[in-house]
């Protein structure tokens, strides 16, 4: 599959653990929210892609409806 922001055909997979913090100040009270997923990198233009698992996103959605 081609990369969808330059179409090039050089991208790569890599195993990616992320800490995702909520935005504003006032969100530095609240639980981060580790996910662990594979990313796939355009190795041109750096473009980025990946899926959360479903844990994980019912974390995000929560933590940000608060």
């Amino acid at each position: 599959m081609s990369c969808k922001s330059c179409r090039s055909d050089n991208q790569s997979k890599f195993s990616v653990e992320m800490n995702v913090h909520f935005p504003g100040y006032e969100a530095l009270e609240r639980p981060t929210v580790w996910v662990f997923s594979d990313v796939v990198i355009c190795l041109n233009c750096g473009f980025a892609e990946f899926s959360v698992a479903k844990p994980e996103l019912h974390a995000l959605a929560k933590g940000a409806a608060t």
